[in-house]
């Protein structure tokens, strides 16, 4: 079947009614859906709350953009700041502050990790210690990943991106690095390799992991660097 050049032109026009001509053709040439859901970003305004044109000269070059933040910060921005299919606002400061906030803040972790696991030789292949022998601290952070893994998962599931966006954050920011990281320096700071240490080294391994792994839905391209680097 031939599709008329102006329900084609509509259709690519705007997103909604491309998705609209996916269904339709799907249907029509293979009698099923192309697919199964979908979310669909709202209108994107400057950051006065105005819609973007360029005859009002308030438009973004997404290329531009890209260049210059990065995909996956602006990615982070706009699964963070609302639900995707409302209306969102867009400017480089608020982009710079997520990228400040979630991505410098867990990549600064990362960084604190292998700098002194390089320093003591840490081998994540070593033989792990029981997590019954690790110090509360350990075992603590590690029960507040496992809550989180569960809760961001029930969101995905839901296709609640932005809730489960705003868990990892929140337990990157404040959980991680707020608390565990600061309160559990010194361990790090003696010499020699010993069991409380290994269990730190561990600890902050499979933490940094399980992040890289919820978090690449949103951030895929940041996550998969971050998953390399440590695996």
């Amino acid at each position: 079947q031939q599709f008329p050049a102006q329900f084609i032109s509509e259709a690519v026009d705007q997103t909604r009614g491309w998705f609209h001509s996916l269904m339709a053709e799907s249907t029509l040439l293979f009698n099923k859906a192309p697919y199964e859901n979908v979310i669909v970003l709202g209108h994107v305004q400057d950051e006065n709350g105005q819609k973007m044109s360029k005859s009002k000269g308030n438009a973004v070059d997404p290329f531009d953009a890209l260049a210059t933040y990065g995909a996956d910060a602006i990615r982070w921005y706009f699964y963070i700041n609302s639900a995707p299919w409302l209306p969102n606002r867009f400017h480089g400061k608020a982009v710079q502050e997520g990228q400040r906030k979630f991505l410098g803040t867990l990549w600064n972790t990362y960084a604190f990790f292998v700098l002194y696991a390089n320093i003591d030789g840490f081998d994540p292949a070593s033989a792990a210690v029981p997590y019954e022998h690790r110090p509360m601290f350990d075992r603590w952070i590690i029960s507040r990943m496992n809550t989180l893994e569960r809760r961001v998962h029930d969101c995905y599931e839901d296709y609640d991106i932005t809730g489960a966006g705003r868990l990892v954050q929140d337990f990157v920011c404040d959980d991680f690095s707020n608390w565990y990281i600061r309160l559990n320096k010194k361990r790090l700071w003696g010499s020699g390799m010993t069991e409380d240490k290994l269990s730190a080294y561990q600890t902050m391994y499979e933490v940094l992991k399980s992040i890289a792994l919820i978090s690449a839905p949103i951030a895929p391209f940041f996550m998969e660097r971050l998953w390399l680097d440590l695996v």
